[in-house]
């Protein structure tokens, strides 16, 4: 019975690849870095015929893809491009703003309708060796403006406020690269990192403490790679090079009391 179902997908593959599809209606696809290898490739793919020749082939209409690359951007610094984040907290009849990031380089597009982007500012860090590898948008509770966390190989996060065109706030406490940046649901004050150092952190980006440390004896045993949320945050699920998921309750009584703390902190009362 085995051999027969083998048989059986068999023949469907040998009756797909008799599909009529002609180079050039696959040259239709919009394509921005076709070579002419690949063309070659496409023209060359063979079609399997059965025992009575080509007889019985079946013909179809004129496929065409439902969707096409509307544009493509390659950014002057030459460098691998490590993350991409749309902004979900603007308007729906806003155009989608996103971000880049990439060597030193933090970049920030609008896209319209059509597929034209313009490029609205960009922010170089000022250490050559930083290398960018994920961002994360929120917004400001007090001014309702956007906010953009961004980390990477140095281990620091910096906060970029768009409106601004700067860097407002820098956090300091990984000891090694920033893989991963997620703003918890339902509070966006709360940032969470993770880290080749083996640790995720949770920051409240508002009054600039750390509130919360995962890691230690049930912690990951290698770098972490990445991290998210569930929709109501009340849990996060991390993964990383110690082939391990873990996944983290913050319902507990004394991380929802330091998540709650950290909001009320007040370095100027820490200091006396």
């Amino acid at each position: 019975m085995e051999d027969q179902g083998n048989l059986f997908m068999s023949k469907r593959q040998r009756n797909a690849l008799h599909l009529d599809i002609s180079g050039d209606e696959m040259d239709e696809v919009s394509s921005t870095a076709s070579t002419k290898e690949e063309e070659s490739s496409r023209s060359e793919t063979p079609t399997l015929k059965g025992r009575g020749g080509i007889k019985n082939r079946r013909q179809m209409k004129k496929c065409k893809l439902q969707y096409k690359c509307t544009n493509y951007l390659k950014e002057d610094h030459g460098q691998p491009l490590f993350g991409i984040q749309i902004n979900m907290a603007m308007k729906e009849s806003d155009p989608v703003l996103f971000a880049t990031v990439g060597h030193n380089r933090v970049t920030i597009y609008e896209c319209y309708d059509g597929g034209k982007v313009k490029l609205l500012q960009s922010y170089a860090d000022q250490c050559t060796e930083e290398n960018f590898y994920c961002c994360a948008w929120s917004f400001d509770n007090a001014s309702g403006q956007p906010i953009l966390a961004v980390a990477g190989v140095r281990g620091i996060i910096r906060i970029i406020s768009p409106t601004m065109g700067q860097c407002i706030k820098q956090f300091v406490g990984h000891g090694n690269a920033v893989n991963e940046l997620k703003f918890k649901p339902m509070d966006n004050n709360l940032l969470l990192s993770v880290s080749k150092d083996h640790d995720l952190r949770v920051w409240n980006v508002t009054t600039g403490v750390c509130a919360i440390i995962f890691g230690g004896v049930d912690g990951h045993r290698d770098e972490v790679l990445s991290a998210d949320f569930n929709l109501s945050g009340t849990k996060i699920v991390s993964c990383g090079m110690d082939h391990s998921l873990k996944i983290w309750n913050l319902d507990k009584p004394e991380i929802q009391k330091a998540l709650k703390d950290s909001h009320n902190y007040n370095p100027s009362k820490s200091d006396e």
